[in-house]
């Protein structure tokens, strides 16, 4: 019978169905599966039972099937079979001596060597950072700046490449090994031949792959007790310290979460049993993934989660800080906002969760690729309205290919769905289940503007009049009357800063505050006090005048304010005419004067 194998060893016939991962032609028999590779030189291998590529069976256990992490790494057929050198259940590790390459078990000479030197440059290269942090936080973008902000994104972007690699679809092999080379930027230390120095035990490289953030944290800490140690100019600033901790942490907080969450990834075998994702061979519910579930919890909780709320704090709390000049609490969250603009200085904090939402999916729904492409869809779809919304970098080319590099992210998300399998009965719920929710949000939005229109039929003042509703406006304005003392007190003191001053502060400004200025001074022009001259002057957009609507918003093609200006413009000019005219008279007389003197003196003689 197809699909079943006699598992009987006496010659009794004790026929079980074949699990997933098995092939079971007609008549299989359990001791053919066992002696498949003396039997496939002999007979059809296609007529034998044999297990299937990607899986895996012990010898001891041929009918107790695992799946493993990488088909690469199980060529199926005979029970026990690995690629490349690898051993245990599922093909998990290499050999003591040796490290897994991605394609073979290759021997661990020199690598040891190589991973202390790599050890002491982190130690160094975390003590350099304390001094490379001293360029100052400027509205405009330098060159400089902008060259690091865009290795920076570079970096990033391969980073979320490497976090959607993670997801448990079948990708093609070509764009898998992209997206491999994309996981090193992870700092995946066990793709780095980390075996070779901490043995081939899963969970004491987990344990010590995670104490990386903690112990680079306590180097930086142990600096600046140090210094304090030193003479006073040896010291070290506790503003650029922390500073230097958060760029640390945030560098590397996508390999930190994931680290985290890596003990919580768990899938399931055709057998019932479940494994670690990164680490098939540790079983979830044994002893040691209850001991890596410990440090990912700690890790998770006191580095992740306790980092993000101290950014979300200090984000908070930064304009705070920079109106009560407390520049010591600014310098030490320099990380967190000079990549940004000085009004977007937030978007910091979603970038830094970016990833371990990214994540989320793949931790809660591991055997549910369509659940992790729906989920992880619409948190990189959010995070791209959220930065197309508020365009936060300092250079507008880089919130441009920011915006370009989202969509494309996007659409690699969504296209994965083409290689899946044949979805089961539960992804069809779920398919049906995410199907009515869009479509209940579509006819939630078309109610509200349904609404609105009713609304509106009966309140005039809804919508377009000057008493705006905030439910409409989606926020409330300030009243007119407090918004007319402002702008009229900001006139006034713009009038007595010397033009030297002034252009120097616009000068400093990015390019973004100069095009709001721009972009005010036309509306002003247009709208509100338009000059008595050509307006097309003052105006740097191109913008529709709201009277060419509405007649009764009208107004003289000058304001109160210029016209007295001129008025007393006029009257000084009519003053200096008539002190030019009196100090002409008197030069007069006095020339009369001494013409007479001289032709009296001329009768004398």
């Amino acid at each position: 019978m197809k699909d079943y194998i006699d598992v009987d060893r006496t010659g009794a016939y004790d026929c079980v169905k074949c699990s997933e991962g098995m092939k079971c032609p007609p008549l299989s028999q359990l001791v053919d599966l066992e002696q498949f590779e003396q039997m496939s030189l002999v007979d059809d291998a296609n007529s034998l039972p044999q297990i299937l590529k990607g899986f895996y069976t012990a010898p001891s256990g041929p009918t107790e099937v695992f799946r493993c992490r990488s088909a690469a790494e199980c060529p199926g057929g005979a029970p026990g079979s690995c690629s490349g050198g690898l051993v245990d259940t599922p093909c998990s590790s290499c050999p003591e001596g040796r490290t897994w390459t991605g394609t073979s078990c290759d021997a661990c000479e020199g690598r040891s060597a190589i991973w202390v030197l790599a050890v002491i440059g982190i130690f160094v290269c975390l003590t350099l950072l304390y001094y490379l942090t001293t360029s100052k936080v400027t509205a405009k973008a330098t060159v400089l700046f902008a060259t690091t902000a865009s290795f920076g994104m570079l970096v990033m972007s391969m980073q979320n490449l490497g976090l959607i690699g993670m997801m448990t679809v079948e990708w093609p092999s070509t764009l898998d090994g992209i997206l491999s080379i994309c996981k090193f930027l992870l700092l995946d230390i066990d793709s780095y031949g980390f075996s070779c120095i901490a043995g081939q035990s899963e969970p004491i490289r987990y344990l010590m792959s995670a104490l990386i953030f903690p112990v680079g944290v306590a180097w930086l800490s142990t600096c600046f007790a140090v210094s304090k140690l030193l003479p006073e100019r040896y010291h070290w600033n506790g503003s650029k310290v922390t500073s230097c901790i958060g760029a640390f942490l945030q560098v590397g907080f996508s390999t930190m979460s994931a680290t985290s969450l890596a003990p919580m990834m768990c899938y399931k075998h055709p057998n019932g049993l479940r494994s670690i994702l990164k680490y098939p061979g540790v079983l979830c519910g044994s002893a040691d993934h209850d001991m890596m579930l410990v440090m990912g919890w700690i890790l998770l909780t006191v580095f992740v989660l306790g980092f993000v709320s101290l950014c979300a704090f200090a984000v908070s709390m930064v304009p705070k800080w920079s109106a009560n000049r407390d520049d010591h609490l600014v310098a030490a969250v320099r990380f967190l906002v000079f990549r940004f603009r000085l009004d977007s200085w937030w978007f910091g904090v979603p970038l830094l969760v970016r990833g371990p939402l990214i994540n989320l999916p793949v931790v809660l729904a591991t055997d549910f690729p369509p659940i992790q492409i729906v989920c992880i869809g619409m948190i990189l779809t959010t995070m791209m309205v959220l930065q197309m919304l508020s365009w936060p970098w300092k250079v507008p080319m880089l919130n441009l290919t920011d915006c370009i590099v989202s969509f494309c992210i996007v659409l690699l998300v969504t296209t994965s769905a083409l290689y899946l399998n044949v979805i089961d009965e539960t992804m069809y719920q779920f398919a049906s289940y995410i199907t009515t929710a869009t479509l209940s949000g579509i006819l939630v939005a078309i109610l509200i503007m349904f609404l609105m229109t009713i609304f509106a039929l009966f309140n005039r003042a809804a919508m377009g009049s000057k008493k705006e509703l905030k439910i409409f406006s989606l926020g409330s304005v300030p009243e007119s009357e407090d918004l007319t003392r402002r702008v009229q007190a900001l006139v006034d003191e713009l009038q007595i800063i010397e033009l030297d001053y002034l252009t120097t502060q616009l000068e400093g400004m990015s390019v973004f505050d100069v095009n709001k200025i721009t972009t005010c001074i036309t509306l002003l022009a247009t709208e509100v006090a338009p000059p008595a001259e050509d307006g097309r002057t003052y105006k740097f957009n191109k913008r529709i005048a709201s009277s060419s609507f509405d007649p009764a918003l009208k107004r003289k093609a000058q304001s109160l304010r210029s016209s007295s200006l001129r008025t007393s413009a006029a009257q000084i000019e009519a003053t200096e005419e008539q002190n030019e005219s009196t100090e002409h008279n008197t030069e007069d007389n006095n020339n009369q004067v001494e013409d007479k003197k001289e032709v009296s003196q001329s009768a004398w003689m």
